[in-house]
């Protein structure tokens, strides 16, 4: 049973890139972009990466790593996330007028983030178990 379930975990993260860049990475960028475990090219709106780094310094925009993911695990319960990582954190708070440096937010919380940052958030798909 484990391996059909991490089976359907893998197929709905299909669309997480390979590999994440940092923010400063991205800002480099011509057209700023990470290629997804399905093989597509998923490309951020400049708009969002200018407003992500506008509310951090020069030194942490290489230390944010894009997409920001918002982790859907069941173990935090239904309509539920969790936002890891200090700066992921720092910079969701600083939307969300929360603070930690990690967060769980939940399903208002989670459609701000995404209003606010559609190419720069994603979500991930977790097991339960951390």
């Amino acid at each position: 049973m484990k391996d059909v379930f991490e089976f359907e975990l893998e197929r709905l993260n299909l669309h997480l890139p390979r590999k994440r860049i940092s923010l400063a990475e991205a800002l480099r960028m011509d057209r700023p972009h990470v290629v997804t475990r399905s093989g597509k090219v998923h490309v951020f709106d400049r708009r969002e990466l200018e407003e992500l780094a506008g509310m951090l310094g020069e030194d942490e925009r290489e230390g944010l790593m894009l997409p920001i993911l918002i982790e859907m695990d069941p173990m935090l319960g239904r309509g539920a996330a969790r936002i890891s990582g200090r700066l992921e954190a720092k910079v969701v708070g600083k939307i969300l007028n929360r603070r930690g440096d990690e967060l769980i937010i939940y399903r208002p919380e989670i459609t701000e983030l995404r209003r606010r940052l559609p190419t720069t958030t994603c979500y991930a798909f977790v097991g339960g178990a951390r």
